[in-house]
């Protein structure tokens, strides 16, 4: 039961034990990529003649999670008749660069906003005064700590974070480690100030507190990225510097389960496992090698983007629904699962 407790605390709130883990370092540098600007301009990708307007507005442009979304996004304007444009932050940590993109599409009449909020807490009150203009509002991969939206389209984050932690006994097991024996797990996350990432984390230390051996723990350093691959890479091998324990890491989204990824890789710690989010090339080459104990946590992050914009489409037209929140689902993905679907 202590053991319990001491996970749970970890999580209180808005993460504050979690903020109290990041090391100097990692805050210095993540308050240094909060001064740099990176708000990718509003761009239609459809419908430029329209008198209805969709205003996107996404947290991050890198990498393959993000593609997958924007494919989605793209393949519902095709069906719509709203102009849609594109827009959002390429840095998770610009929080006012979002804020900023949010006031400037009421500003240029906005019938509607699709967002993927970069801080739950922070875009709160941009959602409330969009409302107020009687602009529905559709969120996207993450949710807000706040009732002001209509819709969000985003995976179950606790279960999938659950499921998350019971992959990485099975993996552990897997490779022969003892469960008498001393062991330390690493986590990463791109931000501790998205309710998806609180949520996913939570929802592993949970199921770990009532599952996993006593002689097995969590390092109490979790690592913020700000969602940048080269950063994570450096987290992941400080981590295993400093942890001599270390077998198990878990990514909580595509760039810290790349960054790990690379790091195992270029170390070749084939000693140590990993559980990560979604599907980008390295991580499937991590899962295509048997030297290798790995999964990773397949997000739906298309389905995301399209249904959020069918969703947004028909509240512009007067549509409602009682139902806020809508799971899109994961899959857990391993070598088996990549040779079953032919995934090369």
């Amino acid at each position: 039961m202590r053991r319990t407790k001491a996970y749970r605390l970890i999580f209180v709130g808005v993460a504050s034990v979690l903020l109290g883990g990041c090391s100097g370092s990692s805050k210095a540098n993540m308050e240094e990529a909060a001064e740099q600007p990176a708000v990718v301009d509003y761009t239609c990708i459809s419908n430029p003649e329209s008198d209805k307007q969709i205003y996107v507005i996404l947290k991050n442009y890198h990498g393959a999670y993000w593609e997958k979304v924007i494919d989605g996004i793209t393949e519902a304007a095709k069906k719509l008749d709203e102009a849609v444009y594109l827009g959002g932050i390429d840095n998770e940590t610009d929080i006012s660069g979002q804020i900023d993109l949010m006031n400037q599409a009421m500003e240029q009449g906005a019938d509607g906003i699709l967002l993927a909020p970069a801080d739950s807490n922070s875009l709160a009150d941009s959602c409330q005064k969009v409302r107020e203009k009687d602009i529905p509002v559709v969120l996207i991969d993450s949710s807000i700590n706040s009732s002001e939206f209509d819709a969000c389209y985003m995976t179950d984050n606790i279960d999938a974070g659950e499921m998350a932690a019971k992959e990485m006994l099975e993996l552990l097991y897997d490779a022969g480690n003892s469960p008498t024996d001393p062991l330390e797990v690493g986590i990463q996350l791109s931000s501790d100030s998205s309710q998806a990432m609180v949520n996913r984390v939570s929802g592993f230390l949970n199921f770990w507190a009532g599952n996993a051996p006593e002689q097995w723990e969590i390092v109490q350093d979790i690592r913020v990225n700000g969602g940048d691959t080269k950063k994570a890479q450096s987290d992941a091998s400080a981590l295993l510097r400093e942890n001599a324990d270390i077998k198990g890491f878990f990514g909580c989204n595509n760039t810290s389960t790349v960054g790990i990824v690379n790091t195992l890789f270029e170390e070749e710690r084939t000693d140590v496992v990993l559980v990560g989010f979604d599907l980008a090339d390295e991580t499937k080459q991590m899962l295509q090698n048997p030297e290798y104990h790995a999964v990773t946590v397949l997000q739906k992050q298309d389905q995301m983007g399209y249904l959020g914009m069918l969703s947004l489409n028909s509240l512009i037209k007067g549509e409602k629904s009682e139902q806020k929140y809508f799971d899109t689902g994961v899959i857990m993905v391993d070598s088996d699962y990549l040779m079953e679907n032919a995934v090369s």
